[in-house]
């Protein structure tokens, strides 16, 4: 399968996934609604809340998504990929404020004295699991910030039901019924700290930060290593959607070089830029040492 294919069935993948996801997520939406009322749990209920804004996120995630793999054209030249990193943004802001939303009612519901039907809650969280732990699995391959947003979302999902699973069992036996006000608040903080981390990626991104782990040092040293190089600068890395990686440079060739062997260097340039992760670069030879050599200022 050569590289176009396989991204092409990537893409195919991860739209299904999201959809996936989506619609398992509003029907889950009613079981829930339903067996919080049942149960008087306010771990379920406060879920089905939550879920029922993650069914519009993940919806608009769906859409985002599929604009992201759209070609580049006239308008986008550098193609579609940041719908993806909005998808991931508007996702995990509306995870954050979820978690400081459960947080809250967490806290004011603690020392609360109210009935819970343990076994009501038992069975509810194993289908909770079940359903939330297959969805989390179809997306948990994403590399997108889209896909791993909606990941995170599910994973929270997925540890907020065997967090009310082991809640149910203290409330049944024990009759602990301030354990599900407590296991909510950790999932939450749990949650809360991961989706913060993906806001300030995805922020990292937009702004064009270098790639998290790329040397630009290292880079430009092996660049300067290529045969018939002098100097290497006005080096840019950004990355369109944390996945694909760009970058511009400055080579100044030796003097004596021909222009001929000028194709030899750029593609060795080429080769060292992809062997770090680089998949498009723009090559511009300035034929004077320390020609134009400064910070360009962008």
């Amino acid at each position: 399968m050569n590289n176009h294919s396989h991204h092409h069935h990537h893409s195919h993948s991860s739209q299904k996934n999201i959809g996936t996801a989506f619609f398992l997520n509003l029907l889950f939406v009613f079981v829930e609604l339903a067996g919080g009322y049942l149960t008087g749990s306010f771990a379920i209920l406060s879920d089905a809340i939550h879920d029922f804004g993650d069914c519009a996120t993940i919806g608009l995630a769906w859409i985002l998504e599929k604009i992201s793999h759209k070609k580049a054209d006239e308008k986008y030249t550098y193609g579609y990929k940041r719908y993806s990193l909005i998808s991931g943004l508007m996702t995990s802001a509306v995870l954050v404020a979820g978690s400081v939303g459960v947080i809250i009612g967490s806290v004011m519901n603690f020392f609360e004295i109210r009935e819970i039907n343990g076994i009501g809650m038992l069975l509810i969280s194993v289908f909770g699991v079940a359903i939330n732990g297959f969805a989390a699995h179809k997306t948990s391959h994403g590399n997108g910030a889209g896909e791993k947003a909606i990941n995170l979302h599910l994973l929270e999902d997925v540890l907020g039901w065997l967090a009310v699973f082991v809640g149910s069992i203290f409330v049944y036996f024990l009759n602990w019924c301030f354990i599900d006000s407590l296991l909510s608040l950790i999932i939450a903080a749990f949650i809360l700290w991961n989706a913060v981390k993906n806001v300030i990626d995805v922020l990292c991104v937009m702004l064009e930060k270098t790639p998290v782990g790329f040397s630009v040092e290292e880079y430009r040293k092996a660049l300067t290593a290529v045969e018939g190089v002098v100097d290497v600068h006005h080096i840019h890395i950004w990355s369109l959607d944390g996945e694909k990686n760009l970058a511009t440079v400055h080579i100044t060739p030796e003097k004596s070089i021909e222009i001929p062997h000028l194709n030899d260097i750029k593609k060795e340039v080429i080769d060292v830029s992809k062997k770090r992760g680089i998949e498009h670069i723009t090559i511009e030879f300035d034929f004077a040492e320390g020609e134009d050599s400064g910070n360009c200022g962008i």
